[in-house]
């Protein structure tokens, strides 16, 4: 059935792409060397008639079919980011065909395809290169969370988050990436915070608290030397700050602190509270969402804390609690580091990154 649908597709779009041609002036043979002009413009409209009947094709089978994509999201997702590249490729095709009759012949081909496959390799490798990288980070986020089993799967977890934020947001796709990226990447530099703290089930002391405080500066490090992290940086540093100012590492408020970071601070204060923790149960999404609100000005951004609550209100949430320990009842703490964002009792008062919590 689908080999059917593909043919029949091809061909109708093939017919609507030629009718176009002609009813717009297209020319043909050698005349293309006459009017160069008309001729682009033709094979333009043309191949714009190809992807949009193509597009139209496509969402009426995905219609028909009810399946999990809508034709929305296919047009979203997959149609609009992929229609600039199509019509490159279609306009490569004519200048293909026009250098072959411009006496060229089979040298056309050698002139116009070996370049494209070339770049298409150099694509493949920078490609194969990003996929590296991202497999390197997930390992430092494995490491990070192999420390202390109440944390794992929170970096997944607030790159989800932020994601579901982002789109509610309408990022495009290219901001979309950065800030997921971001938030699977902004506790990285707990990696090199010693695993004595990171599982130390009690309150911090001040120097314990300024080593976990250096975590955002030491993620920065971490992912400091590759390029296309370059947007996510500010937000691995700052994801610590607070709206009024009091926060760390540098003690910025209000829109001062990047937009990323701002988002990344409410999803990772959400997430945590909404975990089990070795010193107390995980809290309910509707009562830490209160808590958000009741935070807002002080630690959070306002406005994203009320697009995050509409987004969870309206899309859910799947909480981590069934996935974790239960609390260690001989733990007397009430609050700790992974806390931090929360409450005016969080954390310690150490120095060594700036403003107290």
């Amino acid at each position: 059935m689908r080999r059917v649908f593909n043919g029949a597709q091809a061909v109708l779009c093939a017919t609507a792409a030629g009718l176009v041609f002609l009813q717009t002036g297209g020319v043909q043979g050698t005349e293309v060397l006459d009017h160069p002009g008309r001729a682009m413009f033709s094979a333009t409209a043309a191949i714009t008639t190809w992807l949009a009947v193509s597009a139209v094709l496509m969402c009426l089978v995905l219609w028909l079919d009810r399946g999990a994509t809508s034709p929305l999201d296919f047009l979203r997702k997959v149609a609009a980011p992929t229609v600039v590249p199509m019509m490159g490729y279609g306009l490569l095709g004519v200048l293909l065909a026009v250098v072959w009759l411009g006496g060229l012949g089979i040298g056309a081909v050698f002139l116009v395809v070996v370049p494209l496959l070339v770049a298409r390799w150099t694509l493949s490798l920078y490609e194969a290169e990003r996929n590296a990288q991202a497999a390197t980070m997930r390992a430092f986020i494995q490491v990070i969370e192999t420390k202390d089993l109440y944390t794992r799967g929170h970096s997944e977890r607030v790159s989800e988050g932020v994601g579901m934020l982002g789109r509610h947001l309408d990022l495009t796709e290219d901001r979309q990436s950065a800030l997921e990226h971001a938030g699977l990447l902004h506790d990285v530099g707990k990696v090199g915070v010693p695993t004595s703290i990171i599982r130390k089930p009690g309150r911090l002391d001040d120097s314990e608290m300024d080593a976990i405080r250096l975590h955002p500066a030491r993620g920065v490090e971490l992912i400091g030397n590759i390029p296309f992290l370059e947007e996510v940086k500010s937000a691995v540093l700052h994801h610590h700050e607070k709206y009024d100012g009091t926060g760390y590492p540098a003690g910025l408020s209000g829109q001062n602190i990047p937009y990323f970071a701002r988002i990344i601070g409410i999803v990772d204060a959400f997430d945590c509270l909404t975990s089990t923790r070795s010193y107390r149960p995980a809290r309910g999404v509707e009562e830490t969402l209160q808590i958000l609100l009741q935070d807002r000005y002080t630690h959070f951004d306002p406005d994203l804390v009320d697009a995050f609550v509409d987004v969870i209100r309206t899309q859910g949430w799947k909480a981590a609690a069934a996935e974790q320990p239960q609390p260690d009842s001989s733990v007397e703490a009430s609050i700790d580091h992974d806390d931090l964002s929360l409450g005016s009792g969080g954390g310690a008062s150490g120095s060594a990154a700036g403003p107290g919590v």
